[in-house]
């Protein structure tokens, strides 16, 4: 990656699909199913954030990255495409999704949605535009999708909702997209 010097109107150019409008940016980055993918994620978070002016604590955002990559290629066969998304959608926020090819496990809803009865809010139609079961406000001891026992599994998802506003998970048409949200301060 090269090192640019961009203002808040100008996000670096990564070589990825750019869409939107000067209000409204977007980059889809595949990633290979390697550990190397996991810093490199953070490394583009924290070189796009930075290209927008730093909108939201990079650091946070860097942390979000980190555990859905890590997340979907611990969770996902070795041969499995591995997807970054980055949106920033202002005054909404950065939002930061990991797709892959694996299906939606009711495991995994039941723990970012708190149990069996609120996983049917995530299954989504296929590749929905609105991002859909909104977890609950992050630092929430005991709130909705936090395990009773912080187990080894999982601590991602925890991790991940205390440094995002909002996250969740939805179905797409060749698998699930996990995402979190950051509002800016």
């Amino acid at each position: 990656m090269t090192d640019q010097s961009s203002s808040a109107e100008e996000a670096p150019d990564l070589g990825t699909s750019h869409i939107g409008t000067p209000h409204e940016r977007s980059w889809t980055l595949p990633l290979p199913h390697k550990a190397d993918s996991v810093p490199l994620a953070r490394a583009i978070v924290q070189q796009v954030l930075h290209g927008l002016g730093d909108p939201v604590d990079s650091f946070a955002a860097s942390l979000a990255a980190t555990e859905l990559v890590a997340n979907a290629l611990e969770h996902t066969p070795g041969d499995g495409e591995v997807e970054l998304v980055l949106d920033w959608e202002p005054p909404q926020g950065f939002r930061i999704e990991v797709c892959d090819e694996e299906p939606l496990e009711l495991d995994l809803a039941d723990r970012l949605h708190g149990g069996p009865g609120d996983s049917a809010d995530s299954a989504d139609s296929a590749d929905s535009a609105e991002p859909a079961a909104l977890v609950g406000e992050p630092g929430e001891p005991g709130g909705p999708g936090e395990p009773s026992e912080p187990a080894e599994d999982g601590r991602g998802l925890l991790i991940i909702r205390s440094v995002a506003d909002r996250a969740g998970i939805r179905t797409t048409s060749h698998g699930k997209a996990v995402w979190c949200l950051l509002e800016p301060a």
